[in-house]
């Protein structure tokens, strides 16, 4: 779990400070969508992780600070857009993104019941075999 914070938390950094870059030297929304999808997913997989509750102390202050780090970068990538008065990309950008994660956690959940569903597979043909001669 230790490597995985950190893995997260070097990501968050690396989107954080390219957005800025990007943000400084043209005014290009295109150019921003990497770096959002980026801070996305690692939102996400910091939630998993805080779900899981198996994060040391160190990774838990790890986790809050960047969380608090992608929302306050989320809200200059906002106002980004905004400015440019490309308010309504940045909402309908928002809306795909959380329709990606909704399908991302049915296929995953449809994996696991696939899953569960061939482990008992075999049980269940031995018990048939057993009882059934």
């Amino acid at each position: 779990m230790i490597g995985e914070i950190a893995a997260i938390v070097a990501g968050v950094n690396a989107a954080t400070s390219a957005i800025k870059q990007v943000a400084e030297t043209t005014n290009d929304i295109q150019s921003i969508s990497g770096f959002l999808s980026a801070l996305g997913g690692a939102e996400v997989e910091l939630q998993r992780a805080q779900n899981e509750g198996k994060l040391s102390e160190a990774d838990a202050v790890k986790a809050a600070l960047a969380k608090k780090q992608i929302q306050e970068t989320m809200r200059e990538i906002k106002d980004l857009f905004t400015v440019s008065g490309n308010g309504q990309l940045y909402t309908e950008a928002m809306q795909a993104m959380a329709e990606a994660r909704k399908q991302k956690q049915l296929e995953l959940a449809r994996a696991a019941a696939r899953k569960k569903k061939l482990e008992n597979t075999p049980l269940l043909l031995v018990c048939f075999c057993f009882f059934c001669p």
